[in-house]
């Protein structure tokens, strides 16, 4: 659409394009293509229609395990509706339904324990709060690395989550996200509040065009956004740069890249993928590597 609307103003939509998304898959893939096929599991709830047949079918295609995922008769897949401007900024509006349903007995399944013994990671994105809570609980006491991005669980703010924030190794927000969970309207100080709350861990906001910030016990530093334009790439699509991010993020984690490193790859990836209309545009590590060494050498 050309703009988004004002209270009770209509705007009329230039296009409606349905695609596969969900920001736990979306990450999942992101992670994936980074590290290979055979590498990430995927745990989740979808429904039993065509959107799960839809799901399956792109998640084995792309190598992601799919043994965690719960199915249910009582609702459908979850669906988010993502309003898009002409300048690529995004609204999401998220149903989450079948992810709703998601119980304690899949994190009791022998398959649970298998995957939790054979990862060195583990990645929350906005399931229930209880189900969060145990499944982090889980990561902890088997020392894995955990890092958590809350989506909608922002809202209840950082005391309501404290128990959580105690096994997270890594707390991921984007810039609204930052100002709900710690009732700060300014990022900066949102993020050094939030990464005083528990020792040596790392709080990462996300912030679109003014790249992000790394937080960690009260010290902030900034990495840059890539100038797209400059480097004669188009801005088409911002759905989905975020989950990117993240993916990125976590499998440069896995492969044992510090902070920064990890973080700056992560940014690379978020900004290639606003460069592809599809939501999971994320790139490849070949991809990554060459852009990265692309701008290495511009700034030298």
């Amino acid at each position: 659409m050309k703009k988004f609307s004002k209270q009770g103003e209509e705007v009329e939509v230039e296009r409606i394009v349905d695609v596969p998304g969900g920001k736990g898959t979306n990450v999942a893939v992101a992670s994936c293509r980074i590290l290979g096929k055979d590498k990430v599991a995927l745990l989740g709830a979808l429904g039993s229609d065509f959107i799960a047949n839809k799901q399956l079918e792109i998640l084995k295609n792309e190598g992601i395990f799919t043994n965690l995922i719960q199915f249910t008769n009582e609702v459908s897949s979850g669906q988010a509706y993502t309003i898009v401007d002409l300048d690529g900024r995004n609204a999401i509006l998220t149903f989450r339904q079948a992810n709703d349903t998601l119980d304690d007995d899949i994190l009791e399944s022998e398959n649970m324990f298998e995957y939790l013994e054979n990862s060195s990671l583990v990645t929350i994105v906005d399931p229930p709060l209880a189900f969060a809570k145990k499944l982090i609980g889980l990561a902890e006491a088997n020392q894995k690395i955990m890092v958590w991005a809350p989506g909608l669980l922002s809202s209840d703010g950082i005391e309501n989550v404290m128990d959580i924030i105690k096994g997270v190794n890594f707390l991921i927000l984007n810039e609204s996200e930052c100002s709900l969970i710690s009732g700060l309207s300014d990022t900066l100080s949102g993020c050094k509040k939030l990464s005083m709350k528990k020792h040596n861990m790392g709080v990462i906001v996300t912030r679109g065009e003014n790249g992000c910030i790394f937080g960690k016990d009260g010290d902030v530093i900034s990495t840059p956004t890539v100038e797209l334009e400059k480097r004669g790439l188009k801005k088409l699509n911002t759905v989905g740069a975020g989950d990117a991010f993240i993916g990125t993020f976590c499998a440069m984690k896995i492969l044992g890249k510090d902070d920064p490193e990890s973080i700056f790859l992560a940014n690379l990836s978020g900004a290639l993928k606003v460069t592809k209309e599809e939501t999971r545009g994320s790139p490849t590590m070949d991809k990554l590597i060459k852009f990265r060494d692309s701008i290495k050498k511009d700034r030298t």
